[in-house]
């Protein structure tokens, strides 16, 4: 599990079938509080903004969260928003 915060969106002229309705945010990651890197996530909550802290699942269950029948070609997929409260 990765978290991170998310700082900005992605724009696509042309998407992969599968990937079509799907929201690409640029996250930078947190490691022990402090901002590391960033990175592209694919939005499975489809609900998470610019500011946003979220946790990101990697590899193959990044895809199967997105679509278990046609998995898209995604690395890391945002699963989750994490409220600034629990913090």
């Amino acid at each position: 599990m990765n978290i991170g915060r998310v700082v900005g969106t992605v724009v696509c002229t042309v998407k992969t079938p599968t990937l079509e309705g799907v929201k690409l945010m640029v996250v930078r990651q947190l490691v022990n509080g402090a901002e590391k890197g960033l990175v592209i996530a694919c939005d499975a909550t489809r609900q998470a903004g610019i500011g946003d802290t979220v946790y990101m699942i990697g590899r193959k269950e990044a895809a199967l969260m997105l679509n278990l029948d046609d998995p898209p070609p995604s690395d890391l997929t945002i699963a989750g928003i994490i409220d600034p409260e629990t913090l």
